[in-house]
């Protein structure tokens, strides 16, 4: 049940207040919580007098806690509409466990530089051995783009993608599911060279590489080809489109180290392990 307002003369102005927030004192209303002024200047419109309340420690800490709120709403719905797994919303630079390398600071800078990216139109092409942590970094730099500028940023493979194409039913708007590839602020492709060896599969693949290419959107990748392979690329024409793209939009970045994906496991089941040794609490 709201609290009746009560009306007092300010300044010869009537002033309304929830005397169960404020109180008047020497001409002028105070917050209750924070003793801040409450009453603002007295204004003048139409030949009317009013006066305006203006925002206490209290408000501006609410205000502060629900813009917070708003934000961290956004972030967890852009995240959800990035990642495939939830596990990778915990791929974060904070989280990473490898050595300060070159792909790492090239990653860390390329959210820093992002604005600068962006308008030049420069991707990265994460290539190394499997486990070497190209998809890690690929997810951090997803992750830290969406915290710090909450832009739309998607995670894909090529057969994810074909698979969606190909299976997608009667409301299956194939255009509008590529459109959304093409159209996000930044797209990263993981695990380029595994997609299946068809004609279809790779003209997919062109159409949304050469598209982002088009329409000046930073792309990011990951492959466990070599550079070379990809600079010299025999195979079909197909390929060579795709790749000779790729090269015009993207700074190469070797990912060396051990498996990451092993060290990761292996730190989760030695954590776990202490748990158990303990009795069960946290360590």
């Amino acid at each position: 049940m709201m609290t009746e307002l009560e009306k007092v003369m300010l300044e010869d102005v009537e002033y309304s207040y929830d005397p169960e927030k404020e109180y008047i004192k020497d001409g002028h209303a105070f917050c209750k919580v924070c003793h801040e002024r409450k009453d603002g200047k007295v204004m003048e419109f139409f030949d009317n007098k009013m006066i305006f309340k203006i925002s206490c420690k209290c408000d501006r800490d609410r205000d502060a806690r629900e813009k917070e709120r708003q934000k961290q709403m956004e972030i967890e719905r852009l995240k959800s509409s990035c990642f495939n797994s939830i596990i990778q919303w915990s791929y974060t630079f904070e989280n990473y466990q490898g050595e300060e390398n070159q792909s790492l600071i090239i990653a860390k800078n390329f959210v820093k530089k992002y604005e600068e990216m962006k308008k030049e139109n420069i991707g990265l092409l994460f290539y190394g051995s499997v486990g070497s942590g190209k998809t890690y970094l690929a997810c951090s730099i997803a992750n830290s783009l969406i915290e710090q500028y909450r832009i739309s940023v998607k995670i894909r493979n090529f057969s994810q993608i074909i698979n969606e194409l190909q299976k997608g039913g009667f409301d299956f708007d194939k255009n509008a599911y590529i459109e959304s590839l093409v159209n996000t602020s930044v797209l990263i492709l993981d695990d380029l060279g595994i997609e299946r060896d068809t004609s279809y599969a790779k003209e997919q693949v062109y159409n949304i590489v050469n598209n982002r290419y088009l329409k000046q959107k930073p792309t990011i990748f990951t492959t466990n080809l070599s550079y070379d392979t990809i600079v010299n690329c025999t195979e079909s024409m197909e390929y060579q489109r795709i790749y000779s793209r790729i090269i015009e939009m993207c700074i190469p970045v070797m990912v060396v180290g051990e498996d990451f994906r092993k060290a990761i496991q292996k730190d989760k089941l030695n954590r776990n392990k202490d748990r158990l040794l303990n009795g069960g609490e946290r360590s």
